[in-house]
């Protein structure tokens, strides 16, 4: 267990290193990510390479037994790099160039970029590749937190991509449907990319583009990551990044994570109530290479922002969201930062140490997680999350439905679905998992899918070959209706996608936020919205209709039996009070139970974690302020409180307890 935070000894006077590394130890904290913004104190110039400082905060890091996380970084470059070519800046959609003097100004495609970063990459690695010390690489920081790049460069590298793609123009005008307003290329050449321009572009157009901009991200893992292994050879060194959560959309990390040994985040989360808000990514960041992952970024103190709503920590919730994310599957935490930065940005960040190095409050809550966690982590060292369910996180799909675009309507609707689906079934008691398009469907009993409109020949033969297994498909509206280009299919639906509902889709409804739209379900009345797709059954049964509007009596809940396995269809976007009920039914009859046997109370998580030899390690948090009753199957084990918990318990405001049998 990696307990940490963010440090910049290159914001710091090198005689305060050893008050700080000092307070870190006191706090139990035994790791420190560094150096994903100090391009210029490595390199004061060209070439000039300058680890002296560096050498010495290495050894006095291990000196007090803190292992090291180093970042090679690569797209906030120093002012001599930047002076060596201006086409180095970002030129973004209205083909503006950006300024020097911010953040991720940069072309991550420009070859000096890539050229110099790698080479420093690699000098750094073959520096600390053997160094005890340094326990990880952490590839540069949040890497696709940037504008899309127009440069002339990027243009080329589009354009040729594009023709790898599709061979040729030709091939792509056909699979486009560049006909529609007379838009067909004569060649790769004529293709420019999406800047701004006066009617909406071609949905195959800007779904490629998605594309392409993912791959480029993934690319400049992928370099970073190899001219650190070229130099560390045998040793024992993982090498990481930090997703950028859930809100990024724009990288695919299923892909991304293939270049990493271990997957790592970012997590902010609102304190107060809604502090389970962004939960599913750290479900997501499991998936992407289905282990623990580790988070380089958690929030501690509030941010000092005028008007900042659900900012402020009470006592006991930094222990609360710590937790959280280690029951929640990660391995290593890291706090944001170490000190306040009395300068720059970021100087209103909260962090666990004030503008003069002296502990916050943050601090003592900080120091009594690190004393708990040296008794908890030799227990659930090797522990992961074991799920029944999941939810599937599709990439090429969000792409498609979050195109900004008056024909795609509300595109916010994929985020607020996937966390419905996911949240309704954590506040049922359960564990759940993300998983991805390439992911093992086998390894659940249940799939629920929010909307899956990009689907392929493949994709859809391993869902029915999931349903056929015995696995329970749960779908929405707008799956499996477009290809891998984003255009329809002829009959509205994949081939076979109408032999796995059991039904066809005849037309479509939809509806506005106010306009909600009931249906029933097993005697009971629900309401839906937004879209709704009217079908007409073929082998599928249906079990729910909607019951206003002129569709009155159409299905609104169908069943199809496939083989072992079953497929629902939700023909709406229900309200969570469907799910709760539906997901209930639907994992009693398919024999899924609570990891407690029973629903928590309101504002109470709970969550598992599981041991090979099939040791579990129950985590119940309190997320609410006030005090609350549970009561247990069995008599058990406290490892976090160290007491014994009978079968009525106590939960303080944000008490947080770690049971096992």
């Amino acid at each position: 267990m990696l307990y940490g935070a963010c440090y910049y000894p290159e914001h710091r006077d090198p005689e305060r290193w050893e008050e700080d590394l000092h307070l870190m130890r006191q706090a139990g904290l035994n790791a420190l990510r560094i150096g994903e913004f100090s391009w210029k104190r490595m390199e004061p110039a060209e070439g000039a390479f300058d680890f002296a400082w560096l050498d010495r905060f290495v050894q006095l890091a291990g000196n007090y037994s803190i292992g090291l996380v180093l970042c090679p970084p690569m797209r906030t470059i120093p002012a001599w790099l930047a002076e060596k070519d201006s086409n180095l800046m970002i030129v973004n959609e209205e083909g503006v160039s950006l300024e020097y003097a911010s953040r991720y100004t940069f072309c991550i495609n420009h070859p000096l970029l890539r050229e110099k970063s790698a080479r420093l990459a690699a000098v750094m690695a073959a520096r600390y590749g053997n160094s005890p010390h340094v326990i990880g690489w952490h590839l540069d920081n949040e890497i696709g937190d940037e504008p899309d790049c127009h440069c002339p460069g990027c243009k080329s590298q589009w354009q040729q991509w594009l023709k790898a793609k599709y061979g040729t123009i030709r091939a792509l005008n056909h699979a486009w449907g560049t006909v529609f307003w007379s838009l067909e290329f004569d060649h790769f050449g004529q293709i420019p990319t999406p800047r701004i321009t006066k009617a909406d572009y071609n949905p195959a157009f800007l779904q490629s583009w998605r594309e392409y901009r993912s791959d480029c991200n993934i690319e400049a893992v992928r370099l970073l990551a190899e001219a650190v292994r070229s130099q560390l050879g045998d040793n024992d060194q993982y090498i990481t990044t930090n997703n950028q959560m859930f809100w990024s959309k724009r990288t695919d990390y299923y892909k991304m994570a293939e270049h990493l040994d271990i997957a790592g985040t970012n997590y902010y989360p609102p304190y107060g109530d809604r502090h389970r808000v962004l939960s599913f990514g750290l479900a997501a960041s499991r998936s992407f290479k289905k282990a623990p992952f580790h988070v380089y970024e958690l929030r501690n103190e509030g941010h000092a922002i005028l008007g900042a709503a659900d900012n402020t920590p009470a006592p006991g919730e930094l222990e609360r969201l710590t937790m959280h994310t280690i029951a929640n599957g990660a391995d290593g935490v890291f706090y944001f930062p170490w000190k306040r930065f009395p300068f720059g940005s970021e100087q209103n960040h909260g962090a666990l140490t004030d503008f003069d190095g002296k502990p916050t409050r943050m601090y003592a809550e900080c120091r009594r997680i690190g004393e708990r966690l040296k008794t908890l982590a030799p227990f659930i060292a090797g522990s992961q999350v074991e799920s029944d369910i999941a939810v599937l996180y599709d990439f090429p799909s969000r792409w498609h439905m979050e195109h900004r675009s008056a024909w795609t309507g509300d595109n916010g609707v994929y985020e607020r679905q996937i966390n419905m689906l996911f949240l309704t079934v954590r506040k049922l008691g359960y564990n759940c998992d993300a998983v991805g398009r390439t992911g093992d469907f086998t390894a659940y009993k249940l799939l629920l899918i929010p909307m899956l409109p990009i689907v392929d020949d493949d994709l859809v033969a391993k869902l029915q070959h999931y349903a056929e297994a015995g696995g329970t498909l749960v779908f929405h509206p707008m799956s499996g209706i477009k290809n891998s280009d984003a255009c329809y299919f002829p009959d509205r639906l994949h081939p076979n996608m109408i032999r796995l509902l059991g039904s066809r889709t005849a037309e479509t409804a939809t509806s506005g936020p106010h306009s909600p739209v009931g249906f029933e379900w097993e005697g009971r009345q629900y309401v839906g919205g937004v879209f709704q797709e009217l079908v007409k059954l073929e082998t599928a049964l249906a079990m729910g209709s909607f019951t206003e509007q002129w569709y009155k009596g159409y299905p609104a809940v169908t069943r199809q039996w496939t083989g072992k396995g079953q497929t629902w269809f939700i023909a709406t976007y229900a309200e969570e009070a469907f799910y709760t009920d539906f997901i209930t039914k639907l994992c009693r009859e398919i024999g899924i139970s609570p990891i407690l046997s029973t629903s928590p109370p309101e504002g109470i998580e709970i969550a598992m974690r599981q041991q090979q030899d099939g040791t579990r390690y129950v985590f119940v948090l309190n997320g609410t302020a006030e005090t609350v009753q549970m009561s247990l199957p069995e008599r058990m084990t406290d490892l976090w409180n160290q007491e014994e918990v009978q079968d009525s318990f106590t939960l303080k405001p944000y008490q947080v307890r770690v049971l096992i049998e």
